[in-house]
């Protein structure tokens, strides 16, 4: 979906050729039916070969075993970027294999789905979103500038920022909603006798909360496993602002919990405006 997106958005504002790499003939044929690619294949080393930008659009744990296979067919000059929402595990591999001369920059566009494959692609999904390019003392400045002007070219905000850094953010705001969103929905389950009703009124609230249930379980896996340290530090502090709603509203005062939500409510508006 994210390669797609990428395609698609570089394709409308012509802004480069784009040639798709994937493994599976009707992956190919399909790629280009959707005009996210001029042309698709299946060979490595004569697509990789001509590419001036790499894209790896994979899950988190085939990031670099893909880098792996395709750094012995790149040129000089070449640029390697990838759409893993964890970065310093990423990043931290890719440049110590880096040949000379080719140049890694790590990325994460913040405006993904919770469906996925190429049929989810969209030109405009990047329009106005977050989109994180790592630096390092290892990044190379003018590869990092080049990914900067691309991606505003496509219409994102393009927002510089450390690995680790990025990775405690997204904690966060990204990979514990998945957690929570996924832990919500499994209360339901526990519910006992009252599950099937549960079930049959659930609505919008509901659905909304938890929508991110619905993702790919191995990415919401990717992001646990690789960026554990982060993400248990984002749920104990969750884990905490639980417990003081818990006690306000055990405590049953009114006007604090009133004043509590309305906290929240401002705080939320002011980032979903």
């Amino acid at each position: 979906m994210i390669g797609g997106s990428l395609g698609m958005a570089i394709k409308k504002k012509n802004l480069a050729r784009v040639i798709g790499l994937t493994r599976e003939r009707s992956k190919c044929e399909r790629a280009v039916a959707l005009k996210a690619v001029d042309y698709a294949s299946s060979n490595i080393k004569g697509i990789i070969q001509g590419a001036d930008i790499i894209f790896i659009c994979y899950p988190i744990h085939l990031i670099i075993p893909e880098i792996k296979k395709i750094i012995q067919f790149v040129k000089p000059g070449t640029i390697i970027t990838d759409v893993g929402s964890t970065k310093e595990f990423i990043v931290s591999q890719a440049e110590k294999i880096m040949p000379k001369g080719v140049f890694f920059v790590g990325g994460h566009p913040m405006a993904g789905k919770e469906k996925t494959g190429i049929e989810e692609a969209e030109a405009d999904l990047f329009n106005g979103r977050p989109y994180v390019l790592t630096r390092t003392k290892k990044t190379d400045g003018k590869a990092l500038e080049t990914l900067k002007v691309l991606v505003a070219k496509l219409g994102a905000k393009v927002s510089i920022m450390d690995p680790s850094e990025h990775d405690r953010v997204v904690a966060a705001i990204s990979h514990m909603p998945v957690a929570i969103a996924a832990s919500l929905i499994d209360s339901i389950d526990h519910a006992g006798k009252l599950k099937k009703q549960m079930m049959d009124l659930s609505s919008s609230g509901l659905r909304d909360t938890t929508r991110i249930a619905s993702g790919d379980p191995f990415l919401g896996t990717d992001m646990f496993t690789t960026n554990k340290k982060a993400v248990l530090e984002a749920i104990n502090n969750f884990k905490r602002s639980l417990n003081t709603v818990t006690a306000l509203i055990r405590k049953g005062g009114t006007e604090s919990i009133a004043q509590k939500l309305a906290d929240v409510k401002k705080l939320r508006d002011s980032i979903f405006k």
